[in-house]
């Protein structure tokens, strides 16, 4: 069995009561891990509330320096901005071998409701079963555990913290046994990440009936920032003269549409809107920040936003 190299980043999982309060980095040892703990790290510790995009690079370069000797990586973390972690690690370590899995909890391990143990045990025989790449083993209320490729989640459910992938497209589940049941070998097409392009800032907006298009435009324009918009089914947003035309001349995406059956709405999308089928959200718009950070030319850009680096499009 591989040992794993366990990086404690914080998140309810590593959390425990401090009376009515639950305080990240109580927890510093895991029961379902056992004797496998060959390595723990700690670059820090927070609620995932608190992650920005400077410790998300840490947190890559943590486990990027730990790669190089690890059998198997465990991250623990929270639920609430997990999806982008998730999105930003699979993209940034895409193929890498080695399993890394996301794993986190809804309630604190020392709580007998908590799904954490079942989590890890995911984890584990998702190791076990020999996958490589970053995943994420979640079980959500009253279903059984699954793992999830890191680059197709949604944002974590409201109230309950549950997590879903677009679509429902898993990687797999563990069965009645606890054994790993893999539904989807996923692939990798590995880009070199340089540090070297512009760095330029990226909005992501959720569609909704009260976004100011104008007032967007203007600040997205002086602040000569990209726009990504999250749609949802078909990638439905307000597409009329008062809505997202008003971003012409802006750096703007739409995520969320889904090949199949479009509403009328897609006919009057403006033709500069760069309209991307079959990708979550979240994902979408770390690949265009991810775009930007890297890569000098708009064409080095395209092919990155545009290629299935690790699974992030699918059918």
């Amino acid at each position: 069995m591989k040992k794993i190299t366990l990086i404690n980043s914080g998140g309810t999982i590593s959390s425990d009561y401090d009376g009515m309060i639950m305080r990240p980095g109580l927890v510093t040892s895991f029961d379902e891990l056992g004797d496998r703990i060959q390595k723990v790290k700690t670059p820090f510790c927070m609620l995932s509330e608190n992650m920005t995009w400077n410790t998300l690079r840490a947190l890559g370069d943590c486990i990027e320096e730990e790669l190089e000797s690890a059998e198997a990586v465990i991250v623990t973390h929270g639920t609430d901005t997990l999806a982008y972690t998730a999105a930003y690690l699979g993209l940034r370590l895409a193929g890498t071998s080695v399993p890394v899995m996301i794993a986190s909890a809804d309630m604190p391990l020392s709580n007998p409701m908590s799904n954490g143990g079942a989590n890890l045990m995911c984890a584990l025989s998702a190791i076990d079963g020999g996958v490589g790449g970053v995943f994420v083993p979640y079980r959500n209320p009253y279903e059984r555990p699954v793992l999830h490729v890191s680059t197709r989640l949604l944002s974590s459910r409201d109230f309950d913290g549950g997590l879903y992938s677009a679509l429902g497209k898993i990687c797999g589940y563990t069965d009645r046994t606890g054994k790993f049941m893999l539904q989807e070998k996923i692939s990798a097409h590995k880009f070199a990440l340089s540090g070297n392009g512009d760095g330029k800032a990226v909005r992501l907006v959720f569609a909704n009936p009260g976004i100011d298009y104008a007032a967007l435009a203007r600040s997205a324009k002086q602040e000569n920032s990209a726009i990504v918009f999250a749609g949802y089914h078909t990638g439905t947003i307000n597409s009329g003269a008062d809505g997202i035309g008003q971003l012409d001349g802006v750096e703007t995406y739409l995520a969320g549409g889904l090949s199949g059956e479009k509403y009328q709405s897609i006919e009057q999308m403006p033709g500069f809107v760069r309209v991307i089928d079959n990708i979550a959200p979240i994902t979408l718009y770390t690949k265009v920040r991810l775009a930007h950070e890297n890569f000098s030319s708009e064409k080095e850009r395209e092919a990155y936003i545009n290629a299935d680096t690790f699974g992030e499009y699918f059918q």
